[in-house]
């Protein structure tokens, strides 16, 4: 866990790849996340993403899983250099279940 942090769910460090695409959207955005939580994640991408929008998240598992699909909705989105965002999401329904694939035990 991040120090100084006070959350609900434990967030862990993650580098595998995201997809994230606003609603009804065919076009998706390439992403990295970096950190996951029960109730989130953080994402690096070229795309920057309003606060407060809703979209569309897809999360390839590692591992040989299945993808994580959900929806989120963007909490905060700092600039890290050109053409890079690192964007924090907070799940619209947290699915315990389907993001315990990537959570350590």
């Amino acid at each position: 866990m991040y120090q100084g942090e006070r959350r609900i769910f434990e967030r862990f460090r993650a580098n595998f790849s995201a997809e994230v695409k606003h609603f009804g959207s065919q076009e998706a955005n390439p992403a990295k996340c970096r950190d996951v939580s029960a109730s989130g994640v953080g994402v690096v991408s070229e795309q920057e993403f309003i606060p407060n929008i809703n979209l569309e998240i897809c999360l390839g598992i590692p591992n040989g899983h299945p993808p994580f699909r959900g929806k989120a909705r963007v909490v905060w989105s700092k600039k890290m250099g050109e053409d890079r965002w690192h964007t924090g999401l907070e799940f619209k329904k947290p699915d315990l279940m389907g993001i315990r694939r990537v959570l350590p035990l």
